[in-house]
């Protein structure tokens, strides 16, 4: 092996780290938006429809596509890893705010901390995923969205498990400050990661077309012929799944499971399955190659609402739904692994930014759309028919992907 290609190997392992890091800080504000306050608003009696409506507070990270240009701007390029430190270190300080009052105290405050933080965090995003995009090569990218996948459940990890395991002994208040320290500590990965490609000059003869421009552009040919099943995987392909892990948590508290029981098995079992899901899915990604791979994964997903279902039926028994939830979030890493690799190979190189978070916001779109269509059918059919629903929700992609690899080439055709 010559020098040449050990420095290549130390500089993707820096970068595959980087990036993990900063996923991780994003993570944790969804963590506590998706794991810790539903278990407590349940726990205050709100119904489903309310615990999932709440969940729009995330709406950046479906809006995100409207400012996601900035992140190809050649003005902003070089200035790239200021301006996610500088996000950064928002993101924490929106974090802190949690300290002042817990949720069933403040839950305005607490609505008004989510909704901040998932502005900031998405708009990290927006940098990162460039980042990601332009620094990781064709090899390296079934890896580099283990760390994408890995390193946002770490996150949600801390933010979730770390509430609901941590705060009966060290304090709500002091686990929350904890996240905030963890996300300054992450913005070290704002300093590693490097592209690949130079970044374009500033002169005024080398910009782009207006952001609102380059979006409709890049919408019209994601909507066109050849394009299409690109943006309908992205927006499809983890729905049904969604739909289904959208009643867990609601399931669990109705059981009477106590905090330290739910953050035990619905988030640290869970997310632990979730992270060994996305090191497979790597794995899947690179040895089946993307539509293979897709199709596997999409199957899964859709069976995984099976054990759910026989988990309701015997009355939330701790072991069989333990078991039942950790197959469903290691099918869930699996699939989301094997996903955004794809969408990444769909992305135009030139747009990463824009494009890579138009495929992403609608990715977000169908997650909302599932937590909503969750808590409708959870409060008026009942949980079980929102399983099985959600297992043919995860079947219906199998209609279009046979067309994945030539949607792929067109939609990242330059």
């Amino acid at each position: 092996m010559t020098a040449s290609n050990v420095s290549d190997k130390r500089a993707s392992a820096a970068t595959l780290a980087s990036l993990a890091l900063l996923y991780v800080a994003q993570g944790i504000p969804y963590g506590l938006a998706a794991e810790y306050v539903p278990v407590v608003l349940r726990e205050e009696r709100y119904s489903l429809t309310a615990i999932n409506a709440i969940g729009w507070l995330q709406l950046p990270w479906q809006l995100k596509v409207l400012w996601a240009k900035v992140g190809d701007h050649p003005d902003a390029r070089p200035h790239a890893r200021s301006i996610l430190l500088a996000l950064q270190v928002g993101l924490a300080a929106v974090v802190a705010l949690g300290v002042v009052r817990p949720l069933r105290e403040a839950p305005t405050l607490w609505f008004v901390m989510l909704a901040l933080t998932a502005l900031l965090a998405s708009t990290q995003d927006v940098f990162v995923d460039a980042l990601a995009v332009r620094s990781l090569g064709p090899h390296d990218r079934g890896w580099g969205n283990v760390a994408q996948v890995g390193g946002y459940r770490l996150g949600m990890l801390g933010g979730g498990a770390g509430l609901l395991l941590l705060a009966s002994s060290f304090g709500a208040r002091s686990t929350l400050a904890a996240c905030s320290a963890v996300i300054l500590v992450a913005s070290v990965g704002a300093f590693v990661v490097r592209e690949r490609d130079a970044p374009p000059p500033s002169a005024p003869s080398s910009r782009q077309a207006p952001g609102r421009s380059r979006l409709a552009f890049l919408a019209k040919r994601a909507f066109g012929a050849d394009a299409w099943p690109v943006l309908a995987t992205a927006a499809a392909f983890k729905l049904g799944l969604h739909v289904a892990s959208a009643l867990i948590k609601p399931m669990v508290v109705d059981a009477r499971w106590t905090q330290a029981e739910i953050g035990w098995a619905v988030v640290t079992v869970g997310t632990g399955a979730g992270l060994a899901g996305a090191a497979v899915g790597g794995a899947v990604h690179r040895a089946l190659g993307e539509a293979r791979a897709l199709v596997v994964a999409c199957v899964l997903q859709a069976i995984v609402c099976v054990p759910l279902v026989v988990a309701l039926r015997l009355g939330v028994p701790r072991g069989a739904t333990t078991f039942a939830i950790a197959v469903e979030h290691f099918t869930s890493g699996v699939g989301t692994t094997v996903l955004f690799a794809a969408l990444m190979s769909a992305t135009r190189r030139g747009d990463a930014a824009l494009h890579y978070t138009l495929l992403t916001s609608a990715n977000g779109i169908g997650i909302g759309v599932a937590g909503v269509v969750a808590g409708l059918v959870g409060d008026t059919v009942g949980k079980e028919a929102g399983f099985v629903l959600g297992g043919a929700l995860g079947l219906a992609p199998l209609l279009w992907l046979g067309r994945w690899r030539a949607a792929a080439e067109a939609s990242a055709a330059e």
